[in-house]
C-alpha cells in the first residue's frame, strides 16, 4: 500500500514544482516588459576617418623650421586664401594642411633650402551652425565633432512653444549647390526614427519654422 502511495506523491510534487517554476518564468518575463528602462540600438556604418578641411575665418599657424620671420599665425581670408611671407597669396580654404604644407613647401624651396613647413588650425572658426526661427536662443554656434540635429537645437536653447516641429529644415551650402533637408523632428524626439536625427556639416543653416 506504501509502495502505491509514493509514486502518486512524487507525481503530484512534481507537477506542483512545474507550476510554481512556469509562475516564477512568468513574473520575470513581466518584470523585464514593464522595466523602468528600456534599450533600443540602431546601428549604424562607422563614419569615415576624413582629414580636417580648411574653412574661411580659420586661424592657422604656419611654421618653417630654422625660418621665423616666415613663420607665425594667419587668419584665412573671405576669399579662401592667406598670405605668407615670400610665398605670396596661397589659397587654403578647400584644402587639408597636409596639402597645405606641400603647397608651401615647393613656393618656398624657390627662396630657402629644403623649407621644413608644417601647418596646423589654431582655431577652427569655420566649423559653426546657424539655427534660426522657433528655437529659444538663435545665433551661431561651434560645431562639435559628429554633431546631430537633436545636439544642435539643445545647444540653440530647444524649441519655442510656436514650433512646428514636424518641418525642420536644414540647408547645405555646397560649391556647385545648396541642399535643402526637411526633417520631421517629432520623430526624432519621440524617439520612433532615431535615423532622422541627421549629422550636421560646417556651415549649415537650421531653420525652425
Amino acid at each position: 500500500m506504501r509502495a502505491a502511495i509514493l509514486p502518486a506523491i512524487n507525481k503530484h510534487f512534481a507537477m506542483m514544482l512545474l507550476v510554481v517554476l512556469t509562475c516564477i518564468s512568468l513574473c520575470a518575463c513581466s518584470l523585464l516588459r514593464s522595466g523602468p528602462v528600456a534599450t533600443r540600438i540602431t546601428e549604424h556604418p562607422d563614419p569615415p576617418v576624413t582629414p580636417y578641411i580648411i574653412g574661411k575665418d580659420d586661424i592657422l599657424n604656419v611654421v618653417v623650421w630654422r625660418e621665423p620671420e616666415i613663420s607665425g599665425k594667419t587668419r584665412v581670408n573671405t576669399d579662401g586664401t592667406i598670405t605668407v611671407p615670400l610665398a605670396g597669396t596661397v589659397p587654403a580654404a578647400g584644402r587639408s594642411c597636409t596639402d597645405l604644407q606641400a603647397d608651401l613647401t615647393n613656393r618656398l624651396s624657390k627662396f630657402t633650402q629644403q623649407p621644413n613647413v608644417t601647418v596646423s588650425v589654431v582655431e577652427a572658426r569655420s566649423q559653426v551652425f546657424y539655427a534660426l526661427g522657433e528655437v529659444k536662443k538663435p545665433g551661431v554656434y561651434p560645431l562639435g565633432a559628429g554633431e546631430v540635429l537633436s545636439q544642435a537645437l539643445a545647444e540653440a536653447g530647444g524649441l519655442t512653444d510656436f514650433a512646428d516641429a514636424g518641418a525642420v529644415r536644414v540647408v547645405r551650402h555646397k560649391p556647385t549647390e545648396d541642399v535643402e533637408v526637411v526633417v520631421n523632428y517629432n520623430s526624432v524626439s519621440k524617439g520612433k526614427d532615431l535615423n532622422a536625427d541627421i549629422g550636421l556639416e560646417p556651415g549649415d543653416t537650421i531653420t525652425v519654422p
